[in-house]
């Protein structure tokens, strides 16, 4: 497996015995809300760190880094088989969907800085902050 990017929002997570990606992106998050139902970002995100099982269980189709939809099936398959995910892995889930979110924002607020590159080098030379947060 290769390595979450988190400029893309990704981060790894293990369910069960199996090691996987998650990318959080605006369109996965669409998807998830319709999914289940959800309306705001902070219901979404209340029950994707509940470890409400559809939530999960529809996250992990959403959300999931893979080659194609084929490897998105099987693979989600085999992570929400029963002999291999449980509330066990809440932990797990939850930092891992809190890591690819605030990757996810924080790479929406880089895209946002307006300083020229002359400046943002100017300011880390300063030793202020690279991203406008």
């Amino acid at each position: 497996m290769l390595p979450a990017n988190p400029l893309r929002g990704e981060a790894e997570v293990r369910i069960g015995a199996i090691d996987f990606r998650i990318a959080v992106t605006f369109s996965g998050l669409a998807r998830l809300s319709d999914a289940i139902g959800a309306r705001t970002l902070d219901e979404l995100y209340g029950r994707l760190l509940g470890f409400e099982p559809k939530a999960v269980a529809c996250a992990v189709r959403c959300l999931i880094v893979a080659d194609d939809e084929d490897q998105i099936s099987a693979l989600s398959a085999r992570i929400l088989d029963d002999g291999n995910v449980s509330a066990a892995d809440q932990l797990a889930w939850r930092e891992a969907v809190e890591k690819a979110l605030s990757a996810h924002i924080a790479a929406g607020t880089i895209r946002r800085d307006e300083r020229t590159a002359s400046q943002i080098a100017g300011d880390a030379v300063l030793g202020k902050p690279v991203s406008p947060s």
